[in-house]
């Protein structure tokens, strides 16, 4: 079991940009269960966010990085193709809406949004972007100057050349009631 000294030793040199709503130290997870150093098991709302929504250590999710872990563990889209992406691009094209044939991969949710906008921005020729009141986009530079939300304090150092509006979501639920 893990001191609560290594915890407040360490706390100090992790960057604070990440908020955290405890300062529990997680050693386990399954389905939607964590454990901590303490010996608490706690229901885990998010499972993880994003990108883990099966929840923690599903046994085809392990299964699969096992297996791609003993092939290779890490090759970059940008140096060469790979089998996995070429297998996974022949799937997702048929799926495709009517008139889409092009699949962007990358590495993190900033990555795609910055990338959306940049493909926004050349397919309209516009440059401003809107965001919604409340909504996170991601921790790069792009990102979070569209994150608009009180505790995104590096904002406040953020100055950017793209015009971004801020609207409320309610403003759609309107426009919907008028024009149905």
């Amino acid at each position: 079991m893990m001191s609560s000294s290594v915890l407040h030793n360490a706390k100090p040199h992790i960057a604070r940009g990440v908020g955290r709503l405890t300062d529990l130290v997680f050693t386990s997870g399954q389905g939607s269960y964590v454990q901590t150093t303490c010996g608490k098991t706690l229901l885990d709302f998010t499972t993880g966010i994003g990108v883990v929504n099966t929840g923690h250590a599903h046994p085809r999710v392990v299964a699969a990085a096992k297996e791609q872990l003993d092939r290779i563990v890490h090759s970059q889209v940008n140096i060469g193709y790979h089998d996995k992406m070429l297998e996974l691009t022949e799937m997702l094209l048929p799926n495709l809406p009517k008139g889409m044939d092009t699949i962007f991969y990358g590495t993190t949710g900033a990555e795609a949004v910055e990338n959306s906008v940049k493909m926004a921005r050349a397919f309209t020729g516009k440059h401003a972007v809107v965001v919604f009141r409340g909504g996170y986009h991601g921790r790069t530079f792009g990102t979070m100057a569209m994150t608009v939300r009180n505790f995104c304090n590096m904002c406040r150092f953020l100055r950017t050349n793209i015009p971004i509006f801020i609207s409320d979501i309610s403003i759609f639920h309107q426009l919907k009631k008028t024009n149905p």
